[in-house]
């Protein structure tokens, strides 16, 4: 990896946004997991409300996606109770039962998956429990400044140090556009129940006024027309 990301920090929005949607379709104690967790900081968080809280993760550097610390992950699963099962995603079936969740959160996961990553979108399917719905985030391709880049000639791939020297796995393999997703989901045999874009970097990175002013602008953007927003957000549903 080029350099760190303390994603417990930089994504809290982000995990405000997706707990609120997850709280309003299912209280706790619901039985809840999520695909790809590093930090740990979103999924316990929910355990700490009281939800029975799985983790799967690929277990590789997993505090270099956090403040650096140690253990930390380790740390945050044991004091708040969380399941910790470490595999690989790539890898199906993943080692859990059929129909043993409520919710399942993959957030900011997809992109980083080779191969054929809609088999893990079979294996949420099978996790699920009937009715039970998934909360889904990735990188819009599609993005309004994405578009601006491309026809300036730059490219939106990963930074190019990360393929030259970075963990593989940190790396953006492929980015989504809204019908994409929707594909993909369908594919799947998961009903794509609720979608919208938001803009959740507003308070991290740049932050001078002009900045700001910027990142406002384009969150209002995302809102009224989604498919010009810099995330997907989904929720979908086992029928």
């Amino acid at each position: 990896m080029s350099e760190r990301h303390d994603l417990g920090v930089e994504s809290q929005a982000r995990y405000a946004f997706v707990a609120d949607l997850l709280r309003r379709d299912f209280a706790a104690p619901a039985d809840i997991l999520e695909l790809g967790a590093a930090p740990g900081d979103q999924i316990a968080a929910l355990a700490r409300e009281g939800y029975r809280a799985t983790a799967l993760d690929l277990g590789e550097a997993p505090d270099e996606w956090g403040s650096g610390e140690a253990g930390r992950m380790a740390r945050l699963y044991a004091e708040n109770g969380v399941v910790d099962v470490r595999w690989d995603l790539e890898q199906v079936p993943y080692p859990l039962p059929d129909a043993s969740f409520d919710a399942i959160i993959m957030t900011e996961v997809y992109e980083h998956l080779s191969g054929y990553p809609v088999r893990s979108l079979q294996e949420i399917r099978r996790l699920l429990r009937p009715g039970g719905r998934l909360y889904f985030t990735t990188p819009n391709a599609a993005y309004v400044l994405n578009r601006v880049r491309v026809i300036s000639g730059r490219s939106i791939a990963t930074p190019l140090p990360d393929w030259i020297a970075g963990l593989p796995h940190a790396r953006h393999f492929r980015e989504y556009t809204f019908a994409e997703v929707r594909e993909l989901m369908a594919y799947a045999d998961l009903d794509v129940v609720e979608t919208c874009s938001r803009h959740f970097h507003i308070d991290i990175g740049r932050t001078t006024p002009v900045a700001r002013a910027g990142k406002r602008a384009l969150a209002w953007l995302a809102e009224k027309r989604e498919t010009l927003g810099p995330e997907i957000v989904v929720v979908a549903q086992r029928p």
